[in-house]
């Protein structure tokens, strides 16, 4: 039966991944920390010609793949002038210019592992660039010497649980990062067939772009089942604490129905354990799926209801917390983990054989008669 993930376990692993401050093309704090989950959990670690970290657990002759996406980049900025302690700022993916007409306090980070140290961006200038996903730059000025290259992120706290309540600073997408660990984690211990690989992706915040070197490189076997893992504008149909999303499309495609097939007989498992789950078409943004559907491959994907999506407040023009809850990143783990079996055996929802066939009395019945 169906069965969530322990909550210390989970608070644990999502704290220590999503605590890595990360921006696109600057992914390798995060990257390093979700190597370090991996190793904990005895699960080796490969890394592409882009950086991009991938895992496998395998077991028995499973019938279908998995094939687990999630990012590991953030909305952030990179410093592209730097004069001592006053420069540049380029904003990285997805921000609207509105939330820059006040000072923006940020932390500048470099590549390596050394001490963020604090910042402030102001001045904002408009200057479009649809390669980076930009709006704009802006001025940064910092406690200590700046140099070109370096980063910053938004200085909000990184992880703080309140009840049910997650309040991350990247939520989207380290949050989903620590969920495919605790599911690669859940698989490696688990009998039933299955053969599950996950890409931690870089530079989706800016265009889909690790995605895209993914699908169009073809660094996955072709037969797998993409499954697209993201913290997705909340949306009235698609609220917090009501399980995860089985996500059927994003804003701008729609997913495979066979790929999703197997995340709909988990969702059945789910059901009868009394987990929470739901199923809605999320068009608060565009998801690595896009990225796979786009050139052909099966994919389809979850997601949990993310508040304050892109650290942009929803009733105030400031950058705060995004907000998931533990609940539905709890049920996501569960899922996963049962779409991976249900994969593995090939399997069809229940009521689908009922219908699969028309009955003879139905067809003789319906049949033309003149």
């Amino acid at each position: 039966m169906a069965r969530l993930p322990d909550i210390d376990t989970t608070l644990a692993t999502i704290e220590r991944v999503a605590s890595a401050p990360t921006a696109p093309y600057h992914e390798f704090r995060a990257l390093r920390a979700i190597r370090r989950e991996l190793e904990r959990n005895a699960i080796a670690a490969d890394e592409d010609a882009y950086g991009q970290v991938s895992a496998r657990v395998t077991r028995g002759n499973a019938k279908r793949s998995l094939a687990l996406i999630a990012h590991t980049d953030h909305p952030a900025f990179e410093v592209t002038e730097a004069h001592g302690r006053e420069g540049r700022a380029r904003i990285l993916g997805g921000l609207y210019s509105e939330f820059f007409a006040a000072s923006v306090p940020v932390l500048v980070c470099d590549d390596a592992d050394g001490t963020p140290f604090a910042g402030t961006l102001d001045g904002y200038t408009s200057a479009p660039d649809a390669v980076h996903n930009s709006p704009g730059h802006c001025r940064i000025r910092a406690a200590s010497e700046l140099h070109a290259g370096q980063f910053a992120v938004m200085d909000l706290t990184p992880f703080a649980v309140s009840g049910d309540e997650l309040q991350l600073r990247a939520a989207d997408d380290l949050a989903l990062c620590a969920v495919v660990v605790l599911v690669l984690a859940a698989l490696r211990d688990d009998t039933r067939p299955h053969d599950v690989h996950a890409v931690f992706t870089r530079g989706e915040e800016s265009g889909l772009y690790g995605a895209r070197l993914v699908a169009e490189d073809g660094l996955l076997p072709r037969d797998v089942v993409v499954v697209s893992l993201e913290a997705s504008r909340a949306l009235a149909h698609a609220a917090p604490g009501r399980g995860v999303v089985v996500r059927a499309g994003d804003v701008y495609n729609t997913f495979d129905n066979d790929a999703e097939r197997f995340l709909r007989v988990a969702r059945e498992e789910l059901t009868a354990a009394g987990i929470p789950t739901q199923r809605a078409l999320l068009t608060g943004g565009t998801c690595e799926s896009s990225a796979f559907v786009r050139l052909g491959w099966s994919a389809t994907g979850v997601a949990v209801p993310n508040v304050n999506y892109h650290n942009q407040g929803e009733h105030l023009r400031t950058f705060t917390p995004e907000i998931v809850r533990l609940s539905d990143l709890r049920s996501a783990v569960a899922l996963l983990v049962e779409g991976a079996a249900a994969a593995g055996r090939d399997a069809e929802e229940s009521w689908w054989p009922d219908v699969k066939v028309v009955p003879r009395q139905i067809r003789d019945l319906l049949r033309l008669r003149r």
